[in-house]
């Protein structure tokens, strides 16, 4: 099989319908099984950039997934392949059942009831959220809503996951337990966050974007480092770099000790 980049996207413009241009010509690719911290002050123009990973917006220049260039006729199958992930669950939870979210994706590709079954129960297995099908979304807590969000497109088995503040709103268990899941998933990701600890575990590349610019992009180590570029555009590193990395060592070994079978 010919190798193609999971994602290329050449000078990008997009302007919202009021005028404000919100991305300025961006160039980015990712790689098949990259995971990419996207960081950035608010009002960079990430989200923006998100939601025309799967043509919710479509602005000038050119975006391929795997090669396949986001027109009309490949949406359907660009939507399969990637999957975004709001930073608001409620964006994303809309039918009577958590069963029903799930299987949305699934049965709209025209997959049999039973293959429609199977990746309902995988996907929520995978966000550990089995035995919560019958539910209706609005009696679960904040936590557990995001997991069945990304369970809703996770049942499409994308190629691409793309997720938009995944941490926020998140008590510290929520957060650890997301982060387990989303490390155990062998797909690309972009991830959208101002939880530099969060994508430290998780991505080995991290962009930033300001003002609808890319203004840096490397490996998240040299990123995290590098205190001048982070302050010029509004991030702070939490902690102490060093605590930050002996953290997230620790925080991996008792991983590894809770969790023998993988």
């Amino acid at each position: 099989m010919h190798h193609h980049k999971a994602l290329e996207i050449k000078n990008l413009f997009y302007s919202y319908p009021d005028g404000t241009k919100a991305l300025k010509g961006v160039d980015l690719a990712v790689e098949n099984g990259e995971s990419v911290a996207l960081l950035g002050p608010n009002g960079a123009g990430k989200s923006t950039l998100l939601l025309h990973l799967n043509g919710i917006l479509q602005g000038q220049g050119e975006i391929r997934i795997f090669d396949l260039p986001i027109v009309h006729e490949n949406i359907r199958e660009i939507r399969r392949r990637v999957g975004v992930v709001f930073q608001d669950p409620d964006d994303q939870l809309f039918s009577p059942t958590v069963f029903d979210d799930v299987a949305f994706g699934p049965i709209n590709m025209g997959l049999t009831r039973e293959e429609v079954n199977i990746r309902v129960n995988k996907a929520l297995e995978d966000v550990g959220m089995d035995g919560y099908e019958e539910k209706a979304a609005y009696h679960l807590s904040f936590g557990q809503k995001k997991r069945v969000a990304a369970a809703t497109v996770l049942s499409m088995e994308p190629d691409i996951l793309a997720l938009d503040e995944p941490s926020s709103n998140l008590d510290a268990r929520g957060r650890r337990e997301l982060l387990n899941i989303l490390c155990a998933l062998p797909v690309t990701k972009v991830i959208i966050t101002h939880d530099l600890l969060f994508v430290y575990e998780l991505c080995e590349r991290a962009v930033i974007m300001d003002d609808g610019k890319i203004v840096a992009d490397g490996p998240i180590d040299e990123i995290m480092t590098d205190v001048e570029l982070l302050e010029k555009h509004g991030l702070e590193v939490p902690l102490g770099y060093s605590e930050l990395k002996e953290k997230a060592k620790k925080e991996s070994k008792v991983r590894r000790l809770k969790s023998p079978n993988g």
